[in-house]
């Protein structure tokens, strides 16, 4: 499969809640398309996307996985992404490289904290999006109490545009309310739809046409006047307000009963932008001046690293959305992050674990790198001639914090290298080493994203680390200002040791730190033993008096002293 023109690209991300069943979703559309050959579940560990032992036994999605298909001469870029807070960073990095989205709520649930908290992403994005009421067929599924929902949350542009025929277990088809058709699957034809059904969807339908004839003044003066409107205007219209963010069309699903794949296939095609219309992306030159990149084949090369995996037995993986220019098999390219050039060998096209090789990447889409030396995620690749950067993604930062500590010495030796590919893969893990309690420090979003780490630093790495609660690094400080005599004297025979100083100390404010200062006058401590007395003060400060904890926050001013000329 090789890459289209960007026209015929749609680069769409999956989100929502956790549990709301997108990975189903994105499963049901491969199966249904004829992308794969059976369909993968969630719940029995088959999914062709969650393919990581621990997605498999915890029944979630832990990382973001790509599903690339064809659909009626469109390519179709999925980008199946985590629910649940704890794994946000890859939702984030789906977000930052899609061109819309697809929000997942279940029909039986309504609006969940996932749902408000990946709207509000979308919002500050401006990201085009459509709303997919799923599992339609579970018993307590309402279409039209989450329509209602919706409504009442994000405004009338939210509007119906594929209802369901029947409820649970009667779900049997969709309605297409633009066309006034039925649709069941991708492979079942069209049919007319009957007169009480019409009846039915009247209401559904005035929505619909008066939130599209609403962004536009022309349909609207013709609307008013009685006027009839052809499909393909309010098609076009509507395409068009999606792309504006006006309007939020709803769709209807059900993986359960494969009902709804046809009205979102359709949607998807029709109705979402492609990286043409999302328009020229803007970077940055060397110097920091702006620079537009068009996303054309035949522009300057820029693609953007947003994922990486990194497997003991692959190598690294890495995922790459192309704005402009081609990307070639067998060629360099120029990292302008690390400031270093790469090979590019072999480049894939993915569909969840399964991999398709290809020659030539086009602009507008999205493809996977295999061994990149020194290119981690946020990573500009670009032409060596013509530098471009692009702004890394925001991820969200680490919450929670465990000190872990390797089980055996074997495990110390591999620690290090094994937490710099941990962190390569998820950004959202921080490690640091707490110099006041001796402790390796790993941060995450969330607890279950600690567990997930240790896992697979133990599966994937053969890293065994034990957890504990971080100590707490406390400070001691003084309170008043004092001073205080130190000497020094040793004869050990021939030449001695012998040193006298006076120290004042004073408090300081709160972060400054241990600051030193001298006051001497008359040469009576020479300059040259200055940085002594400065290193041991400096020493002595690393163990504080009180519990042995760093002493800081202080001043200590060197006034006054002795020397012997022979033994100092």
């Amino acid at each position: 499969m090789a890459s289209p023109e960007p026209t015929k690209i749609r680069n769409v991300a999956v989100v929502g809640h956790g549990g709301s069943g997108k990975t189903s979703l994105v499963e049901s559309i491969l199966h249904a398309v004829g992308a794969t050959t059976r369909l993968g579940k969630v719940d029995d560990g088959t999914s062709i996307l969650d393919t990581d032992p621990e997605e498999q036994k915890r029944h979630i999605t832990i990382n973001m996985a790509l599903a690339s298909f064809p659909s009626d001469g469109i390519k179709v870029n999925l980008l199946d992404t985590p629910g649940f807070a704890d794994f946000a960073g890859d939702q984030h990095a789906a977000l930052r490289v899609a061109d819309a989205a697809i929000v997942l709520v279940d029909a039986s649930a309504g609006i969940q904290v996932g749902t408000q908290t990946v709207w509000s992403e979308l919002e500050k994005a401006n990201t085009p999006r459509i709303v997919v009421v799923a599992r339609l067929d579970r018993e307590n599924a309402n279409f039209d109490e989450v329509l209602g929902q919706l409504r009442e949350a994000y405004g009338i542009r939210v509007v119906p545009l594929h209802v369901p025929v029947g409820e649970h277990q009667d779900l049997s088809a969709t309605i297409d309310l633009l066309h006034g058709q039925l649709l069941k699957g991708p492979k079942d034809p069209v049919a007319d739809l009957p007169k009480e059904e019409a009846e039915r969807v009247g209401q559904y339908r005035q929505q619909l046409v008066e939130a599209i004839v609403e962004t536009d003044e022309e349909l609207l003066t013709r609307y008013l006047d009685g006027k009839e409107l052809a499909y393909d205007e309010l098609r076009d219209a509507l395409h068009k307000a999606v792309r504006e963010g006006k309007v939020v069309p709803v769709v209807a699903t059900s993986a359960h009963r494969h009902v709804g794949y046809a009205a979102l296939l359709n949607t998807i095609r029709e109705m979402l932008p492609s990286p043409a219309e999302a328009g020229s992306v803007i970077g940055k030159s060397p110097s920091q001046d702006e620079i537009a990149r068009k996303p054309d084949p035949g522009d300057k090369l820029s693609a953007f690293v947003f994922k990486t995996l990194a497997d003991p037995f692959v190598g690294k993986l890495s995922y790459v959305r192309v704005y402009s220019g081609t990307l070639s098999h067998n060629t360099q390219i120029f990292d302008a992050v690390k400031k270093e050039t790469e090979r590019v060998g072999q480049i894939f096209f993915l569909r969840g674990k399964d991999q398709e090789l290809t020659d030539q990447v086009g602009a507008g889409d999205i493809c996977a790198i295999p061994k990149l030396t020194a290119t981690t995620t946020n990573a500009t690749l670009c032409d060596k001639d013509a530098v471009i950067l692009y702004d890394p993604i925001d991820f969200p930062s680490p919450s929670f914090s465990v000190a872990i500590e390797p089980s055996s010495k074997a495990d110390l030796d591999k620690l290090a290298t094994a937490l710099h590919k941990l962190t390569d893969e998820d950004p959202t893990l921080h490690v640091r080493r707490e110099d006041a309690t001796h402790e390796t420090i790993l941060s995450a979003i969330g607890e279950p994203a600690i567990e997930v780490a240790v896992h697979h630093l133990k599966n994937k790495f053969g890293v065994q680390v034990e957890m504990r609660t971080p100590r707490v690094p406390y400070r001691e400080s003084i309170r008043g200002k004092a001073q205080a005599q130190g000497r020094y004297k040793r004869q050990t025979g021939g030449h001695g040791q012998f040193g006298d100083v006076y120290l004042e100390i004073e408090p300081q404010p709160a972060g400054s730190g241990v600051v030193y200062a001298t006051r001497i006058v008359g040469g009576s401590v020479p300059r040259n033993f200055w940085p002594a007395v400065e290193k041991g003060v400096r020493e002595t400060a690393l163990r504080g008096v009180i519990a042995g904890y760093p002493l800081s926050d202080f001043k200590a001013t060197l006034f006054d002293g002795s020397f012997h000329a022979v033994d100092s």
